[in-house]
């Protein structure tokens, strides 16, 4: 309702010509005669609908204005819609104050409802109801479903009206000229209850354009003279540095440098349909690039190479595999498991990586080759073995570059400035090389790079089975990068990533990528870093990108003929030092000592028996964790602090007074099948100690269940099994902050017959002296029958 005004005001002028076709038709039906001047003025009020119903005195005449409104507001819904967008920045900017008085909004909704609920008033309660319905799809709808916001569809609501109270309502909707808001999560199940029409389907087709393609809601919004210089700046700056980049990793992945140039052009065209990044650099990246090289360096059944041919073919069908998974993966929202895989493992994992990524290039820096082992630690040995063969040379020439891009990086650092270190390292070694003809002493170069656009091609399934494996991990690691560097960039900026549409745009770009001779692409840290401190704005500098470097290989390509391998390899190693992440490691060691441990496990097996068990190796430790402190929950004995009715862990609190004759015991976790035997040891551990050191025998035990967040079957039978054993020993069992979810599941598995419903509190004091009360009430009783005894 506060839009329409707002709405209204825009469109007053229009309203007034749609009113003049209306006017006779309204006037027949209304006891108050309105002028266009008077309708002007009203449209200029917040209660305009108001006006016109209170001033109709038959139900035809109602629905005659209403639906005039509703007509005119649909058939410029698209004015709404874009002048809406405008303050759309605004609305985003005050999120947090938005949900705040949302949640504020909702209480007070609550308190108005459960007052006439009190007070019988079931009108007022049940259009208080929908009210809160109504304006709780509204804010979990937000701008996604605007072509919906003003139609009108009287059938969507007499279709459900089953009750009077209903109908009134519904009729109260139509007054308003609403139409319920759709929860896009649900929209799918909810057509399914109605009558299928034209409308219906035109919102299943809206709600599906907006759902997959966000670049919907973003590009129609673009300001050409506000972003677009810097997203070019930054989109020209990340190109020219994925230039070198793109043909570094595509070595590193065992194929000619062109499918590195391949991969960085039409592919980033791609990922800003489906992606919710503002600033992520997708392309080439070290690691995804190594993994591919697990596959295309190794060797066949015979034992020998396979040939180029056979290197891209498997690279390109890891390329689709990976975007099927990934596709797969974001359709059934799969994005929770990234929550299983602890940070110090997946820090391991990448450390490790980033040694055996400086394993495989040491062959162009050393100026020898030797043969390649599936253990990482195997290839370091090999080259001890055959040091003799080492060339001065290309280890020189190595050398320099790699200074040439620190001094570079310093001068950026010193002087803010975003020099493009690897592509000036190229240039000048591609000069140097071509000047003295650096391959005839001993530094290979890289001849001739094909010109033109890459060839379009289909995954070819001859051995599937070799990739199986390393697809899958390939697409894990896909996605912990890509939703790592996206979701912080996010953070940064103000806006929000959606894990799933993420995996759904990676997975379409590595998919469509396929056909254009692209192999696997992910985030990469250092190009979302340069976009962002080049100033990017939107999606557009990765299409800039992308046409930087198309240009590249449709024209310039015959210059990298004589760049030098070595001058890749040096690039790579400066890319790669970054992921070695020593400092986490002294961070965890000081902190906790069991996530140090991970971190180790996870690096080591990485590095020893390679890169695939690697990460399984680090998601068994991850899940092993998991399992450890399901199994092994924390459990405290709580105290009361001096001069106050709070309680806390006697262990932490020094002082802390425990109350005689009972036992007050928490456990922070949810209480099911792994660790609900813990719970029964853990309190017969308690009354062993207890009896062992205090005279008075125990009368009560009091469970704190502030950390229990979920019980299943077997946790509930547990506690019925205590309730039935402290029954018959005459204890008094009792439980505090219980939240409602495992109330209500207390209560459905019929707990309140063993333990009754006033042994439940909302403060542990509260539980301490209902026991102490049980107690002297028992007493009493006994003391009454020992005198009638005697008597």
């Amino acid at each position: 309702l506060i839009m329409v005004p707002k709405f209204l005001n825009l469109e007053g002028n229009k309203i007034l010509e749609a009113y003049a076709i209306n006017e006779e038709n309204i006037k027949n039906n209304l006891d108050i005669k309105f002028s266009k001047s008077d309708l002007l003025d009203k449209l200029n009020q917040k209660n305009l609908i108001k006006i016109i119903v209170e001033k109709s005195q038959t139900k035809n005449a109602r629905k005659l204005c209403t639906n005039f409104l509703a007509e005119t507001w649909s058939s410029y819904n698209f004015e709404f819609q874009k002048e809406f967008s405008n303050i759309q920045e605004i609305f985003l900017k005050n999120a947090k104050v938005l949900s705040t008085r949302y949640e504020l909004y909702h209480l007070c909704l609550a308190e108005l409802i459960y007052t006439n609920k009190k007070k019988k008033k079931d009108e007022f309660v049940h259009l208080l109801t929908k009210i809160s319905i109504t304006h709780e799809n509204l804010f979990k709808t937000g701008l996604i479903s605007l072509p919906d916001v003003f139609s009108f569809n009287r059938n969507y609501f007499t279709s459900n009206a089953t009750t009077n109270s209903e109908k009134n309502q519904i009729e109260s909707s139509e007054l308003l000229g609403r139409k319920k808001f759709y929860n896009r999560n649900l929209v799918l199940k909810k057509f399914k209850k109605f009558k299928v029409n034209n409308q219906s389907i035109w919102s299943i087709l809206t709600w599906s354009l907006y759902r997959f393609f966000p670049i919907i809601t973003w590009f129609p919004q673009y300001k050409i003279r506000k972003h677009l210089k810097h997203d070019l700046v930054a989109g020209i700056t990340v190109g020219v540095m994925l230039i070198a980049q793109g043909m570094a990793y595509a070595k590193l992945a065992g194929l000619s440098p062109e499918y590195g140039l391949y991969s960085s052009g039409l592919p980033l065209l791609i990922y800003p349909l489906f992606g919710t990044s503002r600033h992520l650099g997708i392309g080439p990246v070290a690691l995804v690039s190594l993994l591919v090289s697990q596959v295309t360096l190794s060797t066949n059944s015979a034992g020998h190479d396979y040939s180029n041919h056979e290197k891209t073919c498997f690279a390109l069908l890891i390329a689709f595999c990976v975007g099927i998974v990934q596709i797969f993966m974001g359709l059934i929202q799969i994005g929770f498991i990234i929550n299983f895989i602890s940070h110090p493992v997946i820090a391991g994992f990448t450390t490790a990586a980033a040694f055996v990524i400086i394993l495989s290039q040491l062959q162009y820096i050393l100026g020898y080759s030797v043969h390649r082992s599936h253990y990482p630690f195997m290839s370091l040995y090999n080259y001890f073995i055959f040091f003799q063969k080492f060339k001065w040379q290309p280890f020189l020439f190595g050398l320099i570059n790699i200074l040439f891009m620190q001094l570079i990086r310093l001068i950026n650092q010193k002087f803010k400035m975003e020099i493009p270190g690897p592509i000036f390292c190229v240039f000048i070694s591609i000069l140097i090389a071509y000047t003295f003809k650096l391959n005839q002493f001993g530094i290979s170069i890289q001849n001739n790079i094909p010109k033109g656009f890459p060839k379009i091609r289909g995954p070819v399934f001859n051995e599937f089975t070799k990739v199986a494996p390393t697809v899958l991990t390939i697409s894990f690691i896909n996605f912990l990068e890509t939703i790592a560097i996206s979701s912080k960039i996010g953070e940064i900026y103000g806006y929000k990533i959606v894990p799933d549409q993420e995996l759904l745009g990676s997975g379409m770009t590595n998919l469509l990528g396929s056909f254009v001779s692209a192999f696997p692409m992910a985030g990469s840290f250092s190009r979302t870093a340069v976009l962002s401190q080049a100033g990017a704005k939107t999606q557009v500098a990765g299409i800039v990108t992308g046409m930087v470097i198309i240009l590249t290989y449709l024209y310039l390509t015959p210059l990298f003929t004589f760049l030098p391998n070595v001058t890749l390899a040096s690039i790579i190693l400066v890319s790669v030092v970054n992921l070695i992440d020593y400092n986490e490691a002294v961070h965890l060691f000081r902190i906790r000592f069991l996530d140090f441990f991970a971190f180790m496990i996870s690096l080591i097996s990485t590095f020893m028996v390679g890169v695939e068990w690697g990460i399984v190796i680090a998601v068994i430790v991850s899940l092993v964790f998991v399992l450890w402190f399901s199994v092994k929950p924390p459990t405290c004995v709580l105290g009361r602090v001096p001069g106050t009715v709070v309680y806390r862990d006697v262990k932490w609190y020094y002082g802390c007074i425990k109350t005689p004759g009972g036992i007050l015991l928490r456990m922070d976790a949810p209480l099911f099948f792994v660790n609900a035997a813990v719970l029964r040891k853990k309190i017969r551990q308690k009354e062993e100690e207890y009896e062992n050191q205090n005279p008075v025998p125990i009368f009560y035990i009091i469970l704190d269940c502030r950390g229990m967040t979920d019980i299943d079957s077997t946790g509930l039978q547990i506690l019925s099994e205590l309730g039935e054993k402290y029954n018959k020993q005459g204890v008094f069992l009792g439980f505090a902050n219980v939240n409602d979810r495992v109330r209500k599941l207390m209560k459905s598995a019929n707990l309140d017959n063993l333990i009754e419903n006033t042994r439940y509190f909302s403060r542990i004091h509260d539980g301490v002296e209902a026991a102490i009360r049980w107690k002297n009430h028992h007493l009493k009783i006994s003391k009454k029958l020992d005198i009638s005894i005697i008597g």
